[in-house]
């Protein structure tokens, strides 16, 4: 990008900026909560015929995707989802600070960022995507980490301009550590400044025609099956808890208090450092009936390898109990984990594509009491197998069957042992939906 920095004259027909990233972007440490999007809306505002900021976040009237806590490979797992909504022709990317603080894998969050950087560009590879370096920190040790990343950024940058995208480097290094409002979030002078980086940054895009007025935008391809979770509750208390797996296992826990406005999250931190599985193989579930859930790594032919959990507030307090199934020769997207029986156990299930459930109720798992072979469960379903979830409905200990429908409809089948041991009983429509089936999680 070669256009003069703070040039005045430049003009596009119309601009729709997304602010990507955490709780920078979302603003918190300014006065306002409005973090730099005010300042940048009003420098850019003389500039364009048509001036939106958009996201699904909506904070004092204007919308953004800053995302209080979230790390690289957070926004990477929503990002495909909300570009075709947001419809941007400009992303202000500033992320990773999360990462530096957690020491969450700081080798590794580059190559994270590269490939957040990859997903935006593969989903619209005409849009303008400015990438910052991150704002300092006032902890010398996080400062180091983030000294480190920012290293990288240039590199990243410059390798995906090469190959023709739109992408361009945003320098923050005018930011101080004295314009911290505390150890990571700039006050309103930092903020300031951040404004006036992503100004120029966004002038020279447009000074050197970047900028377009509508960007084709790819739809996020289907989603997946949900992993097969069941009961994720770290602490034993009856309630769902709030946990986020990291690209390469870590994972981060907010114990539930009864949610935002009723009690709000503890954060437990990091509760698992991984285990050299990535995080798209970790799966949670009680396997020995002590009411928390446990930690699951599945390879590719189905095999689990446990980790129990100790259920105190150490860190990484895991016990690992070895492979606890071989697997059954179905791969590893086929299985779910539900307690059919109401013994307390999570038990295995296999789910063909086309709906049919096979079981292995859990009697401690490989090595441990083995499985009990339950047979064909279920043998008719109104939808194929990516549509079937697992949930007990009616609180009596057993995991229910439910068939989501492309709508996000839901059918029940009350669990009375299930084909072959008592059958399932028609409990009708529960849920008429309210969205796609492949988002729908119960």
């Amino acid at each position: 990008m070669t256009a003069p920095v703070g040039q005045q004259n430049w003009k596009v027909p119309r601009l729709s900026v997304m602010p990507l990233g955490d709780s920078i972007t979302w603003g918190a440490g300014s006065s306002s909560r409005d973090g730099y999007r005010f300042a940048l809306r009003d420098k850019l505002a003389p500039h364009t015929d048509s001036l939106q900021f958009v996201g699904s976040v909506r904070t004092n009237g204007a919308d953004h995707e800053g995302h209080s806590g979230w790390q690289i490979s957070d926004l990477s797992e929503n990002i495909e989802h909300w570009l075709p909504v947001a419809g941007p022709n400009v992303v202000l990317l500033h992320i990773g600070t999360n990462d530096m603080d957690l020491d969450n894998d700081v080798d590794g969050a580059p190559a994270r960022l590269g490939r957040l950087i990859d997903r935006i560009t593969r989903a619209a590879p005409e849009m303008t995507l400015l990438v910052s370096s991150l704002v300092p920190s006032q902890s010398e040790q996080v400062e180091k980490r983030v000294e480190r990343f920012n290293a990288e950024v240039p590199r990243l940058v410059s390798e995906r301009r090469s190959k023709g995208f739109k992408v361009g480097y945003v320098d923050m290094s005018a930011v101080t550590a004295q314009e911290l409002k505390d150890r990571l979030h700039p006050n309103d002078s930092g903020y300031a400044k951040m404004a006036n980086a992503f100004y120029e940054a966004v002038a020279r895009a447009a000074g050197n025609g970047w900028v377009r007025e509508r960007v084709d935008i790819k739809p996020a391809l289907p989603g997946e099956a949900p992993l097969g979770d069941y009961q994720v509750d770290i602490n034993g208390d009856g309630k769902a808890d709030y946990l986020v797996v990291d690209d390469n296992g870590a994972v981060r826990a907010y114990v539930n208090n009864g949610g935002d406005g009723r009690g709000d999250w503890t954060d437990h931190g990091r509760i698992a450092k991984g285990t050299g599985a990535p995080g798209t193989k970790v799966r949670f579930a009680d396997i020995n009936g002590d009411r928390r859930a446990d930690y699951l790594v599945l390879s590719d032919d189905g095999a689990v390898h446990a980790w129990t959990n100790n259920g105190d507030d150490a860190a990484d307090s895991w016990t690992d109990r070895g492979i606890i199934a071989t697997g059954t020769g179905a791969p590893a997207d086929k299985v779910r984990f539900a307690d059919i029986n109401a013994d307390g156990k999570a038990d295995y299930l296999v789910v063909d594509d086309n709906g049919t459930v096979h079981a292995w109720t859990n009697n401690g798992g490989d090595g441990h009491g083995d499985w009990i072979n339950q047979g064909r469960i279920v043998s008719r379903t109104p939808v194929p197998g990516a549509g079937i979830r697992f949930a007990d409905i009616d609180g009596d200990g057993k995991a229910d069957h439910l068939s989501v429908h492309d709508n996000g409809a839901i059918d029940a089948f009350l669990n009375q042992g299930g084909d072959g041991h008592g059958g399932w009983t028609d409990h009708g429509r529960i849920a008429t939906g309210a969205g796609p089936g492949f988002r729908v999680r119960i």
